[in-house]
């Protein structure tokens, strides 16, 4: 276990050996408590309430994408939820999709992991 094989005619030999192969894969989970509500290009002003959000981010650097989720802690997503995806090139942060405007704090995660904004 712990390698890839050749198949054919001759024996197998290894490819690759798992354990050599680095995939850099970067994932954080926080929460912080945040005013939100419902918005859209058509709506002049909005109610807000305080509700704690839950956020995933995560980064596969080999592929250069990523992903998020934030989600209200109260009702597990019922009220308050988005994702996207996230698409770098190299460690820089080029576009993204799933929302009209990436949150301030994904933004912040990103750049915490060690990548650049240029969006």
């Amino acid at each position: 276990m712990g390698e890839w094989f050749q198949g054919g005619s001759s024996p197998p030999r290894p490819l690759t050996n798992l354990n050599q192969i680095k995939m850099e894969i970067l994932e954080k989970q926080f929460k912080k408590t945040s005013y939100v509500g419902w918005e859209s290009s058509m709506t002049p002003h909005i109610e807000r309430e305080e509700r704690v959000m839950v956020y995933n981010v995560g980064w596969d650097k080999e592929r250069e994408r990523g992903w998020f989720e934030m989600y209200d802690e109260e009702s597990s997503g019922e009220d308050y939820y988005a994702e996207g995806g996230l698409c770098f090139d190299g460690n820089t942060l080029v576009d993204y999709d799933g929302v009209f405007s990436l949150s301030d704090d994904v933004v912040k995660c990103i750049k915490s992991m060690g990548g650049k904004i240029d969006i």
